[in-house]
């Protein structure tokens, strides 16, 4: 089996949040994904406590039917589950009572904040659910102001037991682009675990890894690469730890 590409962070799924509008628009991204070298999906719709979700059911139900979509594609293309999960102080009970979900029946949880959220609060927030033995992933978290060219605090929450997913589009860019440089240098200072697409659609946001890695390529050895683009991601799946 060919091992290919995780992508962990996706809004794949047909129709139930601002990714695919339908799944026609899944097919076409699948395909899109294939291309790019992705054989694992973990869809991951985002969950807002409080807010009118989908049902975990019903999540599952289209995550079959993707499933079955993908293996039309590659008998071997796998489609796994999960949530993006808006951070709120009831959090910890929707993941105990399973109406928000970790990837793929892991520990591990993708967690996001507002982009203008104070260090101290996502600080506090990750480490609760550290002390509650799941094992957060901040999702894209080149968006957040307070980290940005603040490795310490980066630092910090990676000594908190926390693992850092960042957009894979984040680091495409030239010479002159400054943030995308600023991105892959903290990939090159290994303190990115993850890549994801964050794909929403066909056209714009789309599921893409190679670019990054091409570019990543200029900057890093092999067995970074080789941890944040293959094992890093297979841990998840194995449910073990980095």
């Amino acid at each position: 089996m060919e091992k290919g590409f995780v992508d962990l962070h996706t809004h794949i799924l047909p129709g139930v949040d601002d990714g695919a509008r339908n799944l026609e628009e899944t097919i076409r991204m699948l395909r899109i994904a294939y291309q790019e070298g992705i054989r694992t999906v973990i869809a991951t719709p985002h969950f807002v406590a409080g807010a009118k979700n989908v049902p975990v059911d019903r999540l599952r139900l289209l995550c079959d039917q993707v499933q079955q979509e993908a293996q039309k594609i590659d008998p071997n293309m796998r489609i796994l589950l999960g949530n993006e999960i808006y951070y709120s102080e009831s959090v910890l009970e929707a993941l105990q009572l399973g109406t928000a979900l970790s990837l793929a029946g892991s520990r591990y949880v993708l967690i996001e904040f507002y982009p203008k959220e104070t260090f101290k609060n996502i600080f506090q927030g990750l480490g609760g659910l550290v002390r509650a033995g799941y094992l957060p992933i901040l999702a894209h978290m080149e968006r957040y102001q307070c980290l940005y060219k603040k490795e310490d605090s980066v630092i910090e929450l990676i000594n908190l037991g926390c693992y850092l997913q960042m957009n894979s589009n984040s680091l495409i860019g030239s010479i002159l682009d400054t943030e995308a440089k600023y991105h892959r240098k903290l990939v090159a200072q290994g303190l990115i675990h993850f890549l994801g697409s964050d794909c929403h659609d066909d056209k714009e946001r789309i599921p893409s890894m190679l670019k990054a890695k091409l570019q990543l390529q200029k900057k890093c050895e092999e067995d970074l690469l080789n941890r944040i683009f293959y094992e890093h991601p297979f841990k998840v799946l194995e449910n073990t730890y980095i």
